[in-house]
């Protein structure tokens, strides 16, 4: 509590390293030294007021709504509400301007319907959304989402045939629950040297940056919340009783990240140290017995490290795997330019200028699990093996205690992404939990994805995380839209036991390995949020899975109609 009040001197990692880890640093020291390296670094590329070239805590201590700022706060011109919020109106380059209310009620935004411009392509967002993302996201995106949504996304078929748009009521919580926890974290990645944000624009690190590079593949549930601001006129409403879901703006996975020592401990395992949950639920007015089915909960990590308040919801988005009907597995985000559509390698492709895939196969992960170590093992002998095809392997140690995470060869995440572009075949063996993004990467660059069939928990069921593990289809996204045994490579658990991994691969002829790419290539825009609102993407396919979830009780009636 007091690294968070700032109450306490936060060293630097070089205090850290001298073994001074309570060495006193004065606040102007620091802000003169850090404002310098954001020059030569970028900086924050959203932020250019500079704020904030100190420690995640300074923000905490200065930008809390129920506290006095310390009065070192805010000097040399910088003002509360330039660092910490929003200016009261914003001139959108390329509209009117703004005006959105100063301080609307917990019950939403009275501005509900406007349509604040058009673009050619996509129909944009309205003055609530912009509105809440002031509020959700300040003082990042003051214009407004980052992301563009489609109408498409939210038209849902009714009982009699027809068809209408998705009425969405989202809270306007308190920031603890969503600004101030992003914020925070985003600050500590800054700090390692990160030039990238937390989701909420496209970026590639130049390199690993600590636990930072971890936490973004988590960073779907600020996508999710900005594809719903996004939504066009219509949509969002501040009437609860005409609402179909109620959207939680409550960061859940990004609390445990953050609340671990400010993103600098990892926090898995039920999210124990998870802040803002304590005082959740006391904010959602319309929650009761009868609407908590139409509660959307955003927690988009691994089931089990999440709070247990959320993992007991029965509409929520994670990671996986899930429990139920209305809990939804989403892909992790796609946050490089080259994985996104109609640019870098869909460009390349559509253009013939995709390089050969001269690599057979391709490793890049941690060494610290049993059947990593297995297929690693054969993998490095088979390469060694005379007239070998190919193959490039790049293990990952880590140091947690030391806060050393990425001991790899692998110089950056371009380079992996690239070499995935250059490969055939990319094993996703047996990470810490069911989910892995290396799947969701490997699609995106067009190499086949090759698990273990293991037996599932579910007599006659397959997992490809565990022997015991949980069936495929609460492992992955949309099962009921995405065939993705029609191009995941399965390696029986027993033929990987005798030694038989790459020479099951090596009996793939070519032609069903085209065969096996073309349906992956029709997967793939699903496994993305397209963050400049394209085409049909991964949250297409969430508000169709949550409608058949939400609606089951008129399909059931319909049903019963027609028989």
């Amino acid at each position: 509590l007091k690294f968070k009040l700032g109450l306490w001197p936060v060293p630097s990692r070089l205090h850290r390293r001298r073994g001074s880890p309570f060495m006193a640093v004065s606040w102007s020291v620091h802000r003169r030294l850090h404002a310098c390296w954001l020059v030569l670094a970028g900086g924050w590329q959203l932020l250019d007021r500079n704020c904030w070239p100190d420690f995640s805590v300074h923000y905490s201590v200065c930008c809390h709504d129920d506290l006095p700022a310390d009065p070192r706060c805010f000097t040399d011109g910088r003002t509360h509400e330039l660092c910490c919020r929003c200016p009261a109106s914003t001139c959108i380059p390329g509209r009117n301007c703004s005006a959105p209310a100063s301080s609307p009620s917990s019950e939403g935004v009275a501005a509900g319907g406007d349509v604040l411009g058009q673009d050619s392509d996509v129909e944009d967002f309205s003055a609530q959304g912009l509105a809440l993302s002031r509020h959700f996201f300040g003082p990042l995106l003051c214009n407004g989402p980052s992301v563009r949504a489609r109408r498409d996304d939210f038209m849902v078929e009714t009982k009699g045939g027809g068809k209408r748009l998705l009425r969405v009521y989202i809270y306007r919580l308190h920031r603890r629950f969503n600004a101030d926890l992003l914020n925070r974290l985003q600050l500590g990645g800054w700090l390692t040297g990160s030039e990238c944000d937390y989701g909420l624009t496209l970026c590639t690190e130049e390199q690993w940056n600590g636990l930072f590079s971890v936490y973004r593949q988590f960073a779907s549930e600020v996508l999710i919340l900005l594809k719903f601001l996004a939504a066009p006129s219509g949509v969002l409403t501040t009437n609860p009783q005409e609402a179909d879901l109620f959207v939680v703006p409550y960061f859940a996975k990004t609390d445990c990240a953050e609340s671990g020592n400010g993103g600098r401990d990892p926090c898995w395992g039920k999210c124990k140290c998870a802040t803002a949950i304590k005082y959740l639920f006391e904010e959602l007015r319309h929650y009761s017995w009868d609407t908590r089915g139409r509660h959307l909960f955003l927690a988009t990590g691994d089931i089990k490290d999440l709070p247990v308040e959320i993992q007991a919801q029965p509409l929520l988005v994670s990671l996986g795997a899930s429990f139920c009907g209305g809990h939804f597995v989403v892909p992790s985000p796609a946050l490089d330019q080259v994985l996104q559509p109609g640019t870098g390698f869909e460009e390349r492709d559509a253009g013939g200028r995709a390089p050969e895939r001269h690599v057979f196969l391709y490793w890049f992960g941690s060494n610290d699990k049993e059947w990593r170590n297995k297929i690693v093992d054969q993998l490095l002998a088979y390469r060694d093996q005379p007239g070998a095809k190919p193959v490039v392997v790049h293990q990952i140690g880590s140091n947690y205690e030391a806060r050393d995470i990425w001991q790899t060869d692998a110089k950056s995440p371009k380079l992996v992404l690239e070499e995935m572009y250059r490969s055939v075949f990319c094993p996703v063996i047996q990470g810490d939990v069911p989910h892995q993004k290396r799947l969701f990467d490997s699609i995106l660059t067009g190499c086949l994805p090759v698990v273990i069939a293991f037996p599932a928990h579910v007599q006659g069921e397959t997992s490809w995380w565990l022997p015991g593990g949980p069936p495929i289809d609460r492992m992955v996204p949309f099962p009921e839209d995405i065939d993705f045994r029609s191009f995941v490579v399965e390696v029986p658990q027993t033929e990987v036991e005798r030694g038989g991994f790459v020479d099951a691969l090596l009996r793939i002829s070519s032609d069903e390995i085209a065969r096996r790419r073309q349906a992956m290539q029709r997967a793939r825009p699903f496994v993305r949020f397209d963050i400049g609102g394209s085409g049909p993407d991964a949250f297409s396919l969430l508000v169709r899975s949550m409608w058949r979830f939400l609606d089951r009780d008129g399909r059931r009636s319909a049903a019963a109609a027609s028989a």
